[in-house]
C-alpha cells in the first residue's frame, strides 16, 4: 500500500460523511473533480467499489460501509487529537449528535437541555427524533436514547430513568359507544389502535400484570401506526383504545380528553438509557453531555424518593 493511501482515505471519509462531493470539496478546499479522481484511484487500488454515485446522491457500498465503520471513528479521533494539540480545546466545544424516540426527548432530554446549553454555550447539539432504531455508528451519531432492552450489547449504556409509566386509554366520546373494559379479555370487543415497530415490522404486544400473573396481550388491532404521536391523536379522536406512554398524554388525562382504563393490569415499560459505542473514544463535548445527564438523572431520582 503506497504512502498516499491515508490521504485518499481521508477524502473517502469526508465524501461519505457529507454524502456529497460538492460539500466535501468545500470542506477540504479542493476541486470536486480532484475528489472524484482520488476516489476513483482508491477504488482501483483496492479493487472494489466504495461509493455508489447518482446525479443526486452519494452512498457507500457494502465494502465502503465496512471500511467506514473503522475509518470514521479513527479520522474523528485524529481530528480531535490535532485540535487538542493546537490548543483548540481550551473550553468544551464541538457538536453532539443524538438520536432518540420523540417520547425520550420530551420526558428525558427536554427538561435537561436548557441547563446543558447554558452550562456549555460552545457545544452545538443536533437531535434526530424518530421511531426507528438508527445505527449510531453508520449514521454518524455520538449516541442515542432508547428503552434499555433495545440496546445492543456492544454499546455502553447509562440508565436515565428506572421505568417508563404507561396507560391504556380511550377518549370520553369513545366510551359513549363502548363499555369500559374491566379485564384484558374484554378488549376483544373494542377497537384497538396499535404500534408497529419500524425496525422489525412486528406489532407491539401490550404488557400486562396482575399480582404474580404477568403476560403480553396479543392485540387484534383495527388501526396501526409506526408513530407514537399518531397513535395519541387517533385515540384522542375517539378511534379506539391505545397503549400510550403516560408522558405523552398526561395533559389529555388531566383535561378529561382521555380516560384511563385497566389500571390494575398495566405495568411500566423499561426505563430509558443513553447509549454510545463502547469502543469509540468520546469527544469532550459528548463526555460533558454524559455527565450532565448523570447529574440530571440523579437529581430527578432523588426528588421522587419519599
Amino acid at each position: 500500500m503506497d504512502r498516499l493511501i491515508l490521504r485518499d482515505l481521508a477524502v473517502l471519509e469526508a465524501v461519505a460523511r457529507r454524502r456529497s462531493f460538492t460539500e466535501a470539496a468545500s470542506e477540504l478546499g479542493v476541486k470536486q473533480s480532484t475528489l472524484s479522481y482520488t476516489i476513483g484511484q482508491l477504488e482501483k487500488k483496492l479493487g472494489v467499489p466504495l461509493l455508489a454515485r447518482t446525479t443526486r446522491s452519494v452512498a457507500a457500498t457494502e465494502s465502503g460501509r465496512r471500511l467506514l465503520e473503522i475509518l470514521g471513528p479513527a479520522m474523528r479521533d485524529l481530528r480531535e487529537e490535532l485540535q487538542r494539540m493546537q490548543g483548540a480545546r481550551e473550553t468544551v466545544a464541538g457538536i453532539v449528535r443524538l438520536t432518540m424516540i420523540p417520547a425520550a426527548f420530551e420526558s428525558v432530554v427536554r427538561p435537561a437541555l436548557p441547563g446543558f446549553c447554558e452550562r456549555y454555550p460552545g457545544v452545538k447539539v443536533e437531535i434526530s427524533t424518530n421511531e426507528g432504531l438508527d445505527d449510531v455508528v453508520a449514521e454518524g451519531f455520538d449516541g442515542g436514547i432508547r428503552f434499555g432492552t433495545l440496546i445492543d450489547k456492544d454499546m455502553a449504556a447509562l440508565p436515565l430513568t428506572k421505568s417508563t409509566p404507561v396507560v391504556i386509554a380511550g377518549s370520553a366520546s369513545y366510551f359513549e359507544k363502548y363499555p369500559i373494559p374491566l379485564a384484558p379479555e374484554d378488549l376483544v370487543d373494542h377497537r384497538i389502535v396499535s404500534y408497529r415497530y419500524k425496525s422489525s415490522a412486528r406489532l407491539l404486544d401490550w404488557p400486562m400484570q396482575m399480582g404474580r400473573r404477568k403476560f403480553e396481550y396479543k392485540i387484534n388491532a383495527t388501526l396501526i401506526f409506526d408513530d407514537g404521536a399518531a397513535i395519541r391523536s387517533a385515540v384522542v379522536d375517539g378511534l379506539g383504545l391505545g397503549f400510550l406512554l403516560r408522558s405523552q398524554v398526561v395533559g389529555d388525562l388531566e383535561a378529561g380528553r382521555l380516560v384511563e382504563v385497566l389500571t390494575d393490569w398495566t405495568t411500566d415499560l423499561p426505563g430509558f438509557s443513553l447509549y454510545y459505542p463502547s469502543r469509540r473514544r468520546t469527544s469532550p463535548a459528548f463526555r460533558a453531555l454524559i455527565e450532565h445527564f448523570k447529574e440530571a438523572s440523579k437529581a430527578k431520582n432523588s426528588a421522587v424518593m419519599p
